[in-house]
């Protein structure tokens, strides 16, 4: 009996082991399987931060290099640039304020400047006049003054000798007419608005954002560390991935530890992607404390279990050994069992609520996007990889006609006009969807009714196990056709049905008012010439809006010819001298050009001369007189001034001189009159006949007067 006993308690002892090993093991697998999961969700996130970084990096070099593309074509285009060009050209007031312009299209972007060919300031958008400092010596200027043929370059980080701050560059070279080097357009970029960035979108004290040239120099950190910015990192996590790796982009975890900013060792995960457009690399990292924190709380309650399920076993098989080893059970015993049961299934109750929890925030967030797909006010259609549509959502049925079941499982074949591409095929058809995968683009669309609709079309890729989907965000843009239709044709009534019938009736008023039909009565006379101002008034409106009409268009024609400039503007003080004797003012032609020429448009320059000498008369106090001058700038260009007494354009008013329907808001100035379109085709005018257009106003000291100007390319030597 003893024996039986004794073998009994040690065959449950050894079943006691087996348990307890079973517990540890299952322990330790879903721990290990846990971290694996946390690791794997963890890098999932990183990717796809890392790609939102990267493409809003790509954005803002987007807007840069558009920017200083834009001004670098601006200078260039001109039938004869040189250095002389720049340095006697750009440092005035009108370039500073086209650069302040440019400067504004992206926060990022924190000034943009001009250099000439010793590195020196021309003009600057930060201020005017620009600083005399010298950038001869930085990497920009001597990559683009040495290289012809190297396109934009983005610099290393350098402190601005301005601000003292951290930034980055990009250049390109200004190249003459003749070939040579001319100067160079910087634009320059703050770290700091990247760093502001990045610092409103982590939290937390344990990631790190950086960006970094296609050579792994440093050019924005966050959190911001002087000594690594313009440095190179041929040791990190972005070296090992793009230079030693070959990969584009892709998720690290560092194997061998290294010194954090805070002293101690960590180990950290790197989300690396390296710019398709531009020479740029992203880095997002994470340390092991942010990135398993959760796994270490959830590892911490297994644990807890674990060894609790174990001292339950323990416990249980303790008492077991000790009733086969003596065969009365002890009430106190069975009564701790019994709690310690109950603790066990009290772990067990709070494990199923957390998954419960988690389940119910699934499912919530589930039905927020479903509510999201099914409310949106523009149409959604989800494509397959093969060209089939598996969701549409209410908005996109009510646009194509069809019923959602009419339409789930068909190819989206159906919306395309007879002979056009499906959904699939069209966003393929382009290299910029193949690039990026997105797509915008306006298309033509059709009904189940078979008609056909103007739809703007916003094509997203994203990928599902593997395979490739679509999301087409869909816009009915009829009633924007329809109202650019009813522009046009309102414009177009004005021409054949206004101007025409306004054209003999201002002829009539004129006749009258000029006595053709003999004496008028007094208390006519002033109705009759009311009436004919207006319709003088009118037919300039009319006259103005289809100008800008033919200019919206390209429609506006140009007949060009070499012809001396001095008989130009003395035609242009006589057509214009009884408007002026009218107003109490006098116009002379003083600084006759000589022998100059130009090539312009008779017609056309004559109307920019009668906008800017009415302006003058208009503006000019009575008993005055505006002066009509003309001087060389140089042996290339002449300038033709107007110039009068009147009170000046507002401070405020300045910027908007030149824009469409503009006029200044003072009551003793728009009760001149006007339709406010008149500089802004001047402009247009000047544009085509590849001259210039500008205003300034003399000092006070000197009489304060206002200076419009026109500025043309010579066509023989002063």
């Amino acid at each position: 009996m003893k024996q039986a006993r004794l073998h009994t308690s040690r065959l449950a002892a050894a079943l006691a082991t087996v348990l307890v090993l079973a517990i540890l093991l299952a322990a330790v697998a879903s721990i290990w399987m846990l971290r694996q999961q946390e690791i794997s969700k963890w890098e999932a996130q990183t990717a796809t931060f890392s790609t939102m970084l990267a493409e809003n990096t790509s954005q803002q070099m987007d807007f840069a290099y558009t920017a200083l593309g834009s001004i670098a074509e601006r200078l260039q285009d001109r039938w004869s640039v040189n250095a002389e060009y720049l340095s006697g050209k750009l440092g005035n007031v009108d370039f500073h304020q086209f650069l302040r312009e440019k400067a504004a299209m992206s926060p990022a972007i924190e000034v943009i400047s001009v250099l000439d060919v010793n590195g020196n300031v021309i003009n600057t958008s930060r201020q005017f006049p620009a600083p005399t400092y010298n950038l001869a010596d930085r990497d920009y200027f001597i990559v683009q003054r040495d290289n012809p043929a190297q396109g934009i370059y983005l610099s290393t980080a350098v402190r601005s000798k301005s601000t003292g701050h951290w930034m980055f560059f990009l250049s390109h070279r200004l190249t003459g007419s003749d070939g040579e080097f001319i100067g160079v357009v910087i634009l320059g970029i703050s770290p700091a608005f990247n760093s502001n960035f990045y610092q409103k979108v982590i939290a937390g004290g344990h990631a790190s954002i950086s960006l970094l040239r296609s050579d792994f120099t440093f050019l924005v950190r966050w959190p911001e560390r002087d000594q690594v910015m313009g440095k190179q990192n041929l040791s990190g996590s972005t070296y090992e991935l793009i230079h030693r790796q070959k990969r584009k982009s892709g998720v690290l975890i560092s194997k061998a530890q290294r010194m954090a900013e805070e002293g101690k060792l960590v180990t950290r995960m790197a989300a690396i992607q390296s710019l398709e457009k531009y020479p740029l690399i992203t880095n997002f990292s994470v340390d092991e404390e942010l990135y398993l924190a959760d796994w270490r709380k959830i590892s911490s309650g297994i644990a807890l279990v674990a060894l609790g399920s174990i001292l339950a076993v323990v416990a249980a098989f303790s008492v077991l050994i000790r009733l086969l080893a003596q065969r009365e059970a002890d009430l106190s015993t069975t009564t701790a069992l019994k709690q310690q049961a109950e603790v066990i299934n009290r772990n067990q109750a709070d494990l199923l609520q957390n998954l419960t929890e988690q389940q119910r925030a699934l499912k919530d967030s589930s039905e927020r996007l479903q509510a999201i797909f099914q409310n949106a006010a523009d149409g959604i259609v989800m494509v397959d990889d093969s060209g089939k549509i598996e969701a549409i959502n209410p908005a996109a049925v009510a646009i194509y006609g069809y019923a959602a079941s009419e339409l789930v499982g068909r190819n989206g074949k159906l919306f395309a006009p007879p002979g056009r591409p499906d959904i699939l095929n069209l966003a393929m058809s382009h290299s910029e969807f193949l690039q990026t995968g997105r797509l915008r683009l306006e298309d033509e669309r059709m009904r189940k009714d078979g008609s056909l609709f103007p739809a703007e079309l916003s094509i997203s890729e994203y990928r599902l196990a593997g395979k490739r989907k679509l999301i087409v965000i869909v816009r009915d843009i009829s009633e924007r056709r329809n109202m650019e239709r009813l522009k046009s044709e309102f414009i177009s009534t004005v021409s054949h049905e206004l101007r025409t019938p306004l054209t003999a009736i201002r002829g009539a008023l004129g006749l009258v008012v000029g006595g053709a039909l003999g004496a008028m009565p007094e208390k006519i006379a002033p109705l009759l010439t009311i009436a004919h101002k207006n319709s003088v008034s009118l037919t300039r409106l009319i006259n103005d809006l289809l100008d800008i009409q033919k200019i919206e268009a390209g429609k506006m024609d140009f007949s060009f010819e070499r012809l001396p400039l001095q008989p130009l503007l003395q035609g242009a003080v006589q057509n214009n001298q009884a408007y002026a004797h009218a107003l109490g003012v006098e116009i002379v032609l003083e600084n006759a050009p000589g022998e100059a020429e130009v090539s312009v448009d008779a017609g056309r320059f004559q109307q920019v001369m009668a906008n800017l000498l009415s302006n003058a008369c208009k503006y000019a106090p009575a008993g005055s007189k505006v002066r009509v001058l003309s001087m060389h700038r140089n042996r290339q260009w002449i300038r033709i001034e107007v110039v009068d007494q009147g009170g000046g354009i507002p401070e405020n008013f300045r910027a908007n001189l030149f824009q469409k329907f503009s006029q200044a808001d003072a009551s003793d100035t728009r009760a001149k009159g006007g339709t406010g379109l008149g500089l802004a085709i001047s402009q247009a005018i000047m544009h085509q006949m590849q001259g210039e257009i500008g205003y300034y106003a003399a000092a006070a000291l000197t009489g304060g007067s206002t200076h419009f100007y026109i500025d043309l390319p010579l066509q023989t030597a002063p």
